[in-house]
């Protein structure tokens, strides 16, 4: 999926995820069933407020990783130097590989996948979601360097991106879709108040949203 080989050389760290993955899949399955808890972000004080549902607070965080590789590929495009979209995204990535914890979440959030035949199916999409966003991370922290973009640079991280993004949209088809919806409507509405509450430049995330991803479904 997502072969980078056509935009640029593949990475050794990203050839031995690929080839975990099915071991991963069939590792954490024997442990999906009897999951009882998840690991959530720090959370910031007085500034953040878990949803009492766990399972929709997990999909709430699935929900904003979806949001963030919109708002990194808007990064990407925009970007004329090396230097400066490394610096951008190497820490916007950070936080969103602290706060939201993609692959936690995805462990957490598979004991509810319906139906249960369809479990490694489900999985297999998001951990190749994550192993995307991950291939991403990696590239602007080792791969990134100074001058302007050579061929195929941009093109390789837009399609993790976007592969992150799209196989997250594989994985939440198999999620209860009240609960799923519910998360989604919680981002909108922090969207809307948080735009209201401050101004926001060009590049300045929640405070000036890209269009949801899931509104262009």
């Amino acid at each position: 999926r997502n072969s980078p080989e056509s935009v640029w050389p593949i990475r050794q760290s990203t050839i031995s995820r690929r080839d975990g993955i099915q071991h991963l899949i069939l590792q954490s399955t024997a442990t999906l069933l009897t999951a009882s808890t998840i690991l959530l972000p720090t959370q910031p004080a007085m500034a953040y407020t878990p949803d009492s549902d766990p399972l929709r607070e997990s999909l709430y965080l699935m929900s904003r990783v979806q949001e963030a590789t919109v708002q990194q590929e808007r990064f990407v495009q925009r970007a004329t130097q090396q230097e400066v979209l490394k610096n951008k995204m190497k820490l916007t990535l950070r936080l969103v590989e602290k706060n939201y914890r993609l692959l936690d979440q995805i462990t957490y959030a598979s004991e509810f996948i319906t139906p249960s035949d369809k479990v490694v199916e489900a999985t297999e999409a998001g951990f190749e979601a994550a192993e995307a966003l991950q291939n991403a991370i990696d590239y602007v922290g080792s791969d990134l360097k100074k001058g302007n973009f050579e061929e195929g640079q941009k093109e390789y991280l837009s399609s993790n991106l976007r592969e992150c993004r799209e196989r997250m949209f594989d994985f939440l088809e198999y999620m209860p879709r009240e609960k799923v919806d519910g998360a989604r409507r919680r981002v909108e509405e922090e969207n809307v108040a948080n735009r209201d509450e401050f101004d926001g430049d060009d590049d300045a995330g929640v405070y000036n949203p890209v269009i949801l991803p899931w509104k262009n479904r």
